[in-house]
């Protein structure tokens, strides 16, 4: 976090003093430290970091872009073999796209299985619905066939058969 909040502000040459040693920033002092020490082994985690420090200072985050920045911090700066750290950062933008795009499939997924149950419960709805409207259908043709036995009760004479 330390050289996260000393990387803020800073552009690319500044990083690339500070990786020649020059300063006693954080990553100055790193940088000494790792020239000073002839079996000093790059990491993937020292490559993510360097990462990392482009996002900070604005570099692009593609593999086109940071490649050269990489070579220059690695190679030049650091006088270090940047092979390494420049394949290490393609493998890294290759697996953050394809986790981009798991992310984005993943996303549709979601979105077409939120309309195929709101295409469910729509369809649902519009069966209670009809069943709603035959009930109440039904139940008025039975209350009209009540009335009308009702009426033809009233209509005829309780002693019809007696004139």
């Amino acid at each position: 976090q330390s050289i996260a909040d000393w990387a803020q502000g800073k552009t690319k040459d500044d990083i690339a003093a500070a990786l020649r040693g020059e300063g006693d920033s954080p990553v100055a002092q790193i940088a000494k430290a790792a020239k000073a020490d002839e079996f000093w082994m790059y990491s993937r985690f020292f490559g993510l970091g360097l990462v990392k420090m482009m996002e900070i200072i604005g570099v692009e985050q593609n593999a086109d872009d940071t490649y050269p920045v990489m070579e220059e911090w690695m190679g030049k700066s650091l006088d270090k073999p940047f092979f390494t750290a420049c394949s290490d950062s393609d493998l890294y933008f290759k697996v953050k796209g394809k986790l981009d795009m798991m992310e984005t499939m993943m996303k549709e997924i979601e979105i077409r299985e939120k309309k195929r149950m709101a295409e469910r419960l729509e369809a649902k709805a519009e069966a209670a619905l009809k069943k709603a409207e035959r009930d109440a259908e039904f139940k008025a043709v039975e209350a009209a066939d009540i009335e009308e036995k009702v009426e033809e009760k009233e209509a005829t004479p309780f002693f019809a058969g007696e004139e």
